[in-house]
């Protein structure tokens, strides 16, 4: 039975620093670009249909004018 080890892949630094740095530095701009639009779509949505509770508010109205006959 062996007891020498080989090296773990993940405790090893990557080949080229260089390009992990830009690789994460492009997946957090794509990930900072997509919060954006979602915040944008979510301002939009406030803006229409307004808040939680004014939607609630309505979706109980009209189930009350529903159930009165």
């Amino acid at each position: 039975m062996s007891t020498s080890s080989t090296p773990s892949t993940s405790s090893t630094p990557p080949a080229y620093p260089e390009i992990a740095a830009n690789g994460a530095l492009a997946l957090i701009a794509v990930a900072t670009s997509l919060l954006d639009r979602q915040l944008a779509a979510q301002a939009e949505a406030f803006e229409q249909e307004g808040g939680f509770a004014e939607r609630l508010h309505r979706h109980r109205r009209r189930s009350r004018e529903q159930d009165t006959p």
